[in-house]
């Protein structure tokens, strides 16, 4: 993996953005820029060689350009999303988001594998 690689990470507004940039660099990537989800451009995006997507509060559509991003870049970059930038990948791809009667918001839960394959 190049660790010169150019890294956008594109910032919808959650204070956890930052613990995100710090992992990264912990990994030895130091060509990092941080953007918020309404101040950057879709053409600028262009320059940036991986896209990380942070958390956010709300939903996909209303996170700026977060949408339009998945849907032009998704062919040419690579893209990794957390929390909202996760579920926006999904909705980008045809995926419904619906809410829970109950929210969860910081909570581990185990995983089960219900099929092996």
């Amino acid at each position: 993996m190049k660790k010169d690689s150019r890294i956008l990470v594109f910032d919808n507004y959650d204070s956890f953005t930052y613990n995100l940039v710090h992992m990264i660099k912990k990994l030895g990537y130091n060509n990092v820029e941080v953007h918020r989800n309404d101040k950057i451009a879709l053409a600028d995006i262009a320059q940036f060689d991986k896209i990380l997507l942070s958390p956010g509060p709300g939903v996909p559509s209303e996170s700026g350009i977060l949408l339009e991003l998945i849907t032009t870049y998704a062919p040419t970059k690579s893209i990794m999303g957390v929390c909202l930038g996760l579920q926006a990948i999904g909705e980008a791809f045809g995926g419904k988001l619906i809410n829970l009667p109950t929210v969860f918001h910081g909570v581990a839960l185990q995983a089960s594998i219900i099929e092996k394959d």
